[in-house]
């Protein structure tokens, strides 16, 4: 976990009032928060609080424990090994989640599956492979109703037994995925943006909570900005989400914000990260600034609970 010092200042930074497309806040990722014991997801949302974030960024797929080298538990996925067969508990973990969130000020987002684990695992990879996943109408289908099992079948036990499509002051929003079709490469997805698009529309014909915000996943840097996801042809997505480790910017932002003021629509930096190192600190400050200077909200990438493993693409 970052220090709070560090999260102060990032959110201090990050609530400079700004004319833009979205009024600015910050937040965190952390895509198995539901499985972490109950102290570390305590500890994650105390210090977020204290920090001023307010929206906490996880992932409806199964993890294995260990992740990061935490203390987390493993978790099924919702469907473990046969689509349309529905195991609720990691519904019932995120439901727990959310309520003890909600006592610390923060809301969720949601992603409703992972890219990594469709290309890994899975009854969707079994059935449809990975890039047959985005263009079969029978996979749509069973997506669409892993959608409507998650938001209206399925009832939250802790809070009067509503489904999820009530729980507005819990929940911020939905991304239809995380990061659909980045796998594929920019090509592949520019060809199949009208998938985000049914996706998104099949999430808000089970939210009618307009409060509730629907989100296309983000991909890589500037491909994340489609000039589709702001027309009317994709009306049922609100919020343009933008992942970028690249701090290449300034490349697409401002076109990205003149496209969100045009269509009413909004934007988001769902992920971003300064990689550990020597220039870590001044990596930080300036995107903070640089995002900041948009009034664009961002939520990091990754806040973790232990010390950080550096595993990988080291962000943590």
């Amino acid at each position: 976990m970052r220090a709070p010092a560090l999260l102060a200042f990032a959110v201090a930074a990050a609530t400079i009032p700004l004319a833009s497309a979205f009024a600015s806040f910050a937040g965190a990722n952390n895509y198995y928060a539901y499985a972490l014991p109950s102290n570390e997801r305590s500890a994650l949302l105390q210090s977020m609080n204290a920090a001023g974030m307010k929206v906490l960024r996880t992932f409806v797929n199964g993890v294995g424990t260990g992740q990061k080298n935490s203390s987390n538990i493993a978790v099924n996925d919702l469907e473990p090994t046969t689509i349309r067969q529905y195991d609720d508990t990691i519904l019932n973990k995120i439901d727990q989640l959310m309520v003890e969130a909600h006592a610390w000020n923060i809301k969720l987002l949601i992603c409703i599956y992972d890219k990594n684990v469709l290309a890994a695992r899975g009854p969707y990879k079994t059935k449809y492979t990975e890039s047959g996943f985005y263009t079969s109408a029978a996979a749509l289908d069973d997506y669409n109703q892993r959608i409507t099992h998650m938001l209206n079948t399925h009832k939250n036990a802790l809070l009067n037994n509503q489904p999820w499509s009530f729980l507005g002051a819990y929940i911020f929003g939905y991304s239809v995925m995380n990061e659909p079709m980045i796998n594929q490469g920019a090509g592949f997805f520019t060809q199949h943006l009208d998938w985000v698009c049914k996706v998104a529309a099949q999430i808000r014909a089970n939210v009618g909570d307009k409060n509730q915000l629907i989100f296309t996943g983000g991909n890589s840097a500037g491909t994340s900005v489609q000039s589709f996801f702001f027309s009317s042809s994709c009306p049922a997505i609100d919020v343009v989400e933008i992942h970028d480790y690249t701090d290449g910017y300034d490349s697409y932002m401002q076109n990205a914000i003149n496209q969100a003021k045009a269509s009413g629509k909004k934007l988001i930096v769902g992920e971003w990260g300064s990689l550990v190192g020597s220039g870590r600190t001044a990596n930080l400050q300036s995107n903070m600034q640089k995002i900041n200077g948009w009034g664009i909200p961002w939520l990091y990438w990754e806040f973790i609970t232990n010390p950080d493993p550096h595993q990988g693409e080291d962000y943590e």
